[in-house]
């Protein structure tokens, strides 16, 4: 399923698509507080569907805001109280430099690649 989302820094695509049970969310453009509620909701979808590691590819986002990373946050913690996890993939450019900034960097499992994100969830991914 592929989505265009407008925000107020512009718009967002995403894409959804699974591997290995594991659900991939590849979003493109701005992540900010208008429209970061739809990776909630992607999430939720996958959740229903017992699918509860999740890898989000941000490599073609240019921009996230601080409700961007609140977003995270409490989705990586909701998983984790599922038995699954929340991976970040791709996270360069300035969207790592707010994580930087933020000193959160070191709070996120991040991956260069899909197959080590996937791998990370272990057994039974």
């Amino acid at each position: 399923m592929k989505r265009k989302i407008l925000g107020m820094m512009g718009k967002m695509e995403v894409l959804v698509r699974e591997a290995d049970r594991v659900g991939i969310i590849e979003v493109a453009g701005e992540i900010d507080i208008y429209n970061c509620g739809e990776i909630r909701k992607l999430i939720d979808a996958y959740i229903s569907r017992k699918i509860h590691r999740i890898i989000v590819d941000m490599g073609r986002v240019t921009y996230i805001d601080s409700s961007t990373i609140g977003l995270l946050l409490s989705e990586q913690k909701r998983l984790k109280e599922l038995n699954g996890g929340l991976r970040l993939l791709n996270i360069t450019g300035a969207p790592r430099n707010v994580l930087e900034m933020a000193r959160l960097e070191s709070v996120f499992d991040i991956h260069a690649d899909e197959a080590s994100a996937i791998g990370s969830f272990g057994e039974g991914a």
